[in-house]
């Protein structure tokens, strides 16, 4: 049984960094990028006014060329104004929006479900397999920069965490 792909659960890195550190190779898909006004939910996610300026973005993310990650994000575009100009296949989104807006606070919400039949064909998995999803929103100063959804392939993905003595 191959050895699953973890990721730090009390931090947030680069995903990229993260697999070249396994000494596997990163390729992503740029799935959905576009521009609009705050619908009420992402308005509340973000802390901000339904008629302010959104980015949305799905990246497909790979390790070794299977499907290891689905991201799926708003950004206050206030925060990053540039964000749907940039190249989520060569650079992350978490590069751009660490050199725009620096996280300063973050926060998790981690559980285990059962992934949309969309979401089965992009990880390539079947409709049984369990994903492990964690909803993450990250904040520069004061403001709210984004939230993320990301999906794991239960089979493949750990969650790993290390505490002090």
């Amino acid at each position: 049984m191959p050895k699953k792909s973890h990721s730090a659960l009390f931090e947030v890195h680069n995903i990229a960094d993260e697999i070249s550190a396994r000494g596997h190779q990163h390729r992503a898909e740029l799935l959905v990028i576009e521009s609009g006004r705050a619908t009420v939910e992402e308005a509340m996610m973000l802390g901000i006014r339904t008629s302010h300026d959104i980015f949305r973005s799905v990246v497909l993310h790979f390790e070794n060329e299977l499907p290891i990650q689905i991201e799926e994000r708003i950004v206050n575009a206030m925060l990053a104004p540039e964000y749907a100009q940039q190249d989520f296949t060569h650079h992350t989104s978490y590069e751009y929006l660490m050199s725009v807006a620096p996280m300063t606070e973050g926060e998790h919400l981690v559980e285990a479900i059962m992934p949309s039949s969309v979401e089965c064909e992009r990880l390539q998995i079947t409709s049984q397999e369990p994903c492990l999803q964690i909803k993450r929103r990250t904040w520069s100063g004061d403001d709210i920069v984004t939230a993320a959804r990301l999906l794991y392939p239960g089979s493949r993905f750990q969650l790993f965490g290390h505490f002090g003595r």
